[in-house]
């Protein structure tokens, strides 16, 4: 392999490793049984909602970075869409998921709530926010 391909591999792996380790603290978060919470319903709904939106919208901020990284390009279209598409395929394999944690339960609600942590960012980004 010359020298040039190893450059662009360490690159892509370099940009790349915090969202997939981000991408797995959100796998471990899903496959716990009970998550912490309060005991107040509508407390304990906000909170994880929120966790939600906040570990999406992280996600998202960090796809973004390594496509940034690793394409050498102005920022266009596809700098949004592509961690928002990544973003959102995650979204459903960790509902998936859930479906085969004890004591958890896959809701579509849950990827609405991801998507709007995503889209938090994306406004942000667009100085629209």
């Amino acid at each position: 392999m010359s020298k040039s391909k190893i450059s662009i591999l360490k690159n892509y792996c370099l940009a790349y490793s915090l969202p997939m380790l981000w991408a797995g603290l959100i796998f471990f978060l899903s496959n716990q049984e009970v998550l912490p919470g309060f005991s107040v319903s509508v407390y304990d709904f906000i909170f994880k909602k929120s966790a939600h939106m906040f570990v999406y919208a992280v996600l998202y901020a960090l796809l973004f970075r390594a496509y940034r990284k690793t394409n050498n390009t102005r920022v266009t279209k596809k700098h949004y869409i592509f961690p928002i598409l990544v973003s959102l395929l995650y979204s459903f394999t960790d509902e998936l998921h859930q479906s085969i944690v004890p004591g958890r339960y896959p809701t579509i609600r849950d990827v609405g709530f991801d998507m709007l942590g995503v889209l938090t960012v994306l406004l942000y980004q667009l100085k629209l926010l």
